[in-house]
């Protein structure tokens, strides 16, 4: 994680964009970059660090403005909604399910509204964010909305949920937390998971 932090750093002062005449390319590419930065700093229980780089990548989303495209040259799309999402993962890495509900549903880009007028993230950091919304809510103790969420994951990518360990696990919250008889979306979710409960 040091590496990764490391190498992400530097990366970014080798291509910070230059004030005039930078390209939403390059706002993009050292954004990208400050969250790789952040997501190594959080893991490596550097809060302080992960903190500093998101603001650089808030600063870049903010330069940019709605989410940047750039597929063919660099596989990745960037903007608000990428950062806000990002940062909400790194909430949920260090245990703060509560601070990952608030955020989800208090944090202006993170709103469905947001996401049509900024942009939406790539399709993966769209769908791991719901995931991480859906652990949250099973660790505050909201079954139904958990349930919410991993339904909402299902209909928008059914093979990618089926393959994802995080998806199982909090299922298995679900099953392990649920006091009264499962409902029948949660005895179908189990099974579509290959959860046994």
């Amino acid at each position: 994680l040091d590496e990764a932090e490391q190498v992400a750093a530097q990366s970014m002062d080798a291509v910070e964009p230059k004030i005039t005449g930078a390209e939403p390319d390059h706002y993009a590419v050292w954004g990208g970059l400050a969250m790789e930065a952040a997501a190594a700093a959080a893991r490596n229980n550097r809060p302080d660090e992960a903190k500093a780089y998101r603001q650089a990548a808030r600063v870049a989303a903010t330069a940019v403005g709605t989410a940047h495209r750039n597929v063919s040259r660099h596989w990745s799309v960037f903007g608000p909604v990428t950062v806000a999402v990002k940062a909400l993962e790194d909430s949920m890495v260090i245990g703060d399910a509560r601070a990952v509900v608030r955020k989800a549903g208090e944090q202006e880009e993170l709103s469905p509204k947001a996401w049509k007028r900024l942009g939406r993230p790539s399709t993966n950091d769209g769908n791991r964010f719901t995931l991480d919304v859906a652990r949250a809510h099973t660790r505050t103790g909201d079954l139904s909305a958990a349930m919410d969420e991993l339904t909402r994951a299902r209909e928008a990518a059914p093979q990618w949920l089926r393959h994802q360990n995080g998806a199982a696990e909090t299922m298995q919250e679900i099953l392990g937390k649920r006091k009264r008889t499962l409902t029948t979306e949660m005895r179908e979710m189990a099974d579509y998971l290959g959860v046994v409960g």
